[in-house]
């Protein structure tokens, strides 16, 4: 079964519907001394011929279904109208449905849908088209004895003697029958097929082992050592940050911890130390960075035309603050270079904001546009 086998039989069963269209699906013939007339319904239309034995002439009438219920009283065929008017509503929703499956399983081809969408609608025309046959087999005998004749008893059969009548079905109640199971092989075909999906490259795994005539399996080697995952270095531990002006007068001083009095003694003497230190140290070699170890205690110092920031380091790896110091320094110039570089005691606000940096290293502000 393939999408291919499953549109040639949706195919096969639309032509055979189309080929009943225009074929008898029951016919009724009464015979006498005088004349034969024969009565042929097809899907659309009914035909009347009569033949005259006397005269030799033959007349065809042709009527569609609303004409034939409308005829003069006792010519008039209402039931049988009404019959065929529910064969012809059927067949039509038939080859409709027939035609969207057709379309659905032309998509189903390239994977787009799945089969089930294609084989529902074959279904579809189906299950119409022998309804309505097997629906009509029950409903003409009735119809007609009303309408035709009322000797008619079942859905064919004959009744001879001096008036001779025939009646039954024809060509046209069989063709829809190889149309509706046609329709059903495709939808048989049509339903397994799944939609496309994409293909994930499978992975195989081979183990080769030896035969057992080479003596028993050698182990596995064992597994390479596992790489010692790097250590980060601690975090550096940032006591004091100073902020020196040009001119060498401490402009800003801030501490991690509270001080003592005799604390801010030995720190004011470390500043003046430092101070006098920056002046000779940076006085040729702007924008490098040097670090003082003053027993436990390591001050890393950064200048930047003349303005130096300092910190007292007391643990952790000093490598880790020069970027902070560099970055501190371009905001600091950037947003007090004129006060700065004029400065005489006043107070900067908003500097300590500027220093908190250096404790929050993950929180630093955008550099400033050059």
């Amino acid at each position: 079964m393939s999408v291919w086998s499953g549109l040639a039989a949706a195919g096969v069963a639309i032509t055979i519907a189309l080929v009943a269209f225009g074929q008898p699906v029951w016919e009724y013939q009464r015979v006498d001394s005088v004349s034969r007339e024969t009565w042929d319904y097809r899907p659309f239309s009914a035909g009347q011929t009569l033949y005259n034995n006397t005269t030799g002439v033959t007349t065809f009438r042709n009527y569609t279904y609303d004409q034939l219920a409308g005829l003069p009283s006792g010519r008039a065929q209402p039931h049988m109208a009404k019959v065929f008017a529910d064969y012809q509503s059927f067949m039509t929703l038939a080859l409709i449905a027939g035609a969207a499956g057709i379309a659905l399983g032309i998509v189903s081809k390239w994977r787009k849908f799945r089969g089930i969408f294609a084989g529902i609608a074959f279904l579809a025309a189906a299950a119409p088209i022998l309804y309505t046959i097997f629906t009509i087999a029950f409903a003409i005998p009735d119809a007609a004895t009303s309408d035709v004749s009322s000797n008619i008893r079942e859905f064919s059969g004959s009744i001879r003697g001096t008036v001779s009548e025939v009646w039954g079905q024809r060509i046209g109640w069989y063709l829809p029958m190889g149309s509706g199971l046609a329709f059903a092989w495709a939808s048989s075909d049509l339903w397994h097929v799944r939609a496309m999906r994409k293909r994930v490259p499978t992975k195989i795994e081979v183990t080769l082992k030896p035969a057992s005539s080479q003596g028993p399996a050698l182990p596995p080697p064992p597994p390479p050592p596992a790489e010692a995952a790097p250590v980060a270095p601690p975090e550096p531990m940032i006591e004091e940050v100073f902020v020196i002006g040009s001119n060498g007068l401490l402009v800003k001083h801030m501490s991690r911890t509270l001080m003592t009095d005799k604390d801010r003694d030995v720190v004011g003497s470390m500043i003046s130390a430092i101070s006098s230190f920056v002046r000779e140290a940076f006085s040729e070699r702007d924008g490098e960075v040097h670090e003082v170890s003053l027993g436990d205690h390591r001050f890393v110092m950064c200048n930047e035309a003349g303005l130096v920031v300092a910190v007292l380091v007391t643990a952790g790896e000093t490598e880790a603050i020069v970027h902070r110091l560099r970055h501190l320094l371009t905001v600091l110039r950037d947003r007090y270079g004129e006060r700065l570089a004029q400065w005489q005691g006043e107070p900067i606000e908003g500097i300590e904001d500027e220093l908190g940096v250096l404790w929050h290293p993950y929180h630093l502000p955008p550099p400033p546009v050059a």
